[in-house]
């Protein structure tokens, strides 16, 4: 995983009326995240989210990420005890929170509360619609996650503002994009990079997608199907959703085939199986 640019704990901190933390308090902090199998420093002094972590946010991404403005805005009231969706809306409007940066609250929340199964079928009831996509993933229900943040039960709770900060600092590691790192991301503005273009593929992936990262494991074998003269890119399928729909990519791993007028919506889950139908579509 890599670390985003921005540190956004301190602004973070401060945009929710708490305190900035000193150096001190954000290592204990950092540490106390590294204690409840949050984050993880590798060998190489790299910082990356737990596997277990990622099973407690998978539950809040799929709950709330696809969801409309007023469910949101209704999830945001009830976290944070605002009086109604309206005050939550000017909240999130002022402060700029994504839907990604709530769900990474929640999951953080949740992994240190001890709590992880438990809440996360809590609150994801009180968020009925499911996520706009119909990717599909192998992961454990929510009640066989384990999402422990504490080792005996016995740590007392961060602080409104600790959590705001510890939640900062998870947000920071957490991949800005699900678009493989060799692949232009081009996920701003799909339309102009299939714009003059006679031949070209447009892949779509989704964030805690089992299929996706299968076909990552093998892209080498997609990408030997496409002709040398395609240009090849990526997008985040849950940001480009009217791309998507406008080309009827309705699962991740997609991929768009362009070849002049001509275009195929390829989704599949084996990359064998991309690799020869992308054949088949330019001929080779």
């Amino acid at each position: 995983m890599t670390k985003r640019e921005t540190d956004t704990s301190a602004s973070e901190t401060e945009a929710s009326g708490g305190t900035v933390a000193s150096t001190d308090e954000r290592n204990a902090l950092f540490d106390a995240l590294v204690a409840a199998n949050v984050l993880a420093v590798g060998e190489a002094g790299g910082v990356r989210t737990t596997d277990e972590f990622d099973d407690t946010h998978a539950v809040y991404h799929d709950s709330y990420v696809g969801v409309d403005d007023a469910t949101f805005h209704e999830a945001v009231a009830a976290t944070f005890g605002l009086p109604d969706a309206d005050a939550a809306a000017e909240l999130v409007a002022d402060r700029g929170v994504s839907r990604d940066e709530f769900v990474v609250y929640l999951a953080v929340r949740s992994h240190l509360d001890g709590a992880g199964s438990e809440s996360a079928s809590a609150e994801s009831a009180d968020c009925e619609p499911a996520p706009a996509d119909s990717t599909t993933t192998d992961r454990d229900s929510t009640e066989s996650r384990s999402t422990d943040g504490t080792s005996d039960g016995s740590a007392e709770p961060p602080s409104a503002d600790d959590l705001a900060a510890m939640a900062a600092m998870v947000w920071e590691v957490v991949p800005d994009s699900p678009v493989p790192a060799r692949l232009a991301d081009v996920t701003d503005d799909p339309a102009s990079f299939l714009a003059g273009r006679d031949r070209a593929v447009v892949t779509v992936w989704k964030r805690f997608c089992d299929p996706c990262e299968a076909v990552k494991d093998d892209l080498e074998t997609v990408l030997d199907a496409v002709p040398d003269d395609a240009a090849v890119a990526g997008i985040d399928g849950e940001s480009a959703v009217a791309f998507c729909r406008t080309h009827d990519v309705e699962s991740a791993p997609g991929f768009l085939l362009a070849d002049g007028d001509d275009r195929r919506t390829v989704c599949a889950s084996d990359a064998d199986a991309v690799a020869d139908r992308t054949a088949s579509f330019f001929g080779d």
